[in-house]
């Protein structure tokens, strides 16, 4: 088990709430904003975190380019070069199937 795979662990095991308060701390520190595949509707919904929460829902359907491997969380956790494009191909975990 991988860095990323024990923090998923990690965070499975909590409660719902501590969950939340952590995803939205992870959250503050994500760069998906300024990454070109990012666009004003994925920013008007408040979706981030794509390494984790998954696809975009409907708003990312194009991608522009990824900054994934520069993320300081895929860096810490080693993910982000072998998979990338969490917004539009789904978590680093559904990918690694």
């Amino acid at each position: 088990m991988d860095k990323f795979e024990e923090k998923m662990n990690e965070i499975d095991q909590m409660s719902k709430e501590n969950k939340r308060i952590t995803l939205n701390q992870m959250k503050s520190d994500c760069i998906c904003p300024i990454c070109p595949t990012y666009n004003e509707c994925a920013k008007e919904v408040d979706e981030l975190l794509f390494c984790i929460t998954g696809k975009s829902e409907t708003c990312i359907t194009k991608e522009r380019g990824c900054m994934c491997p520069t993320c300081p969380f895929a860096q810490e956790y080693e993910i982000g070069i072998k998979y990338n494009f969490y917004c539009t191909r789904g978590t680093e975990l559904e990918q690694r199937k």
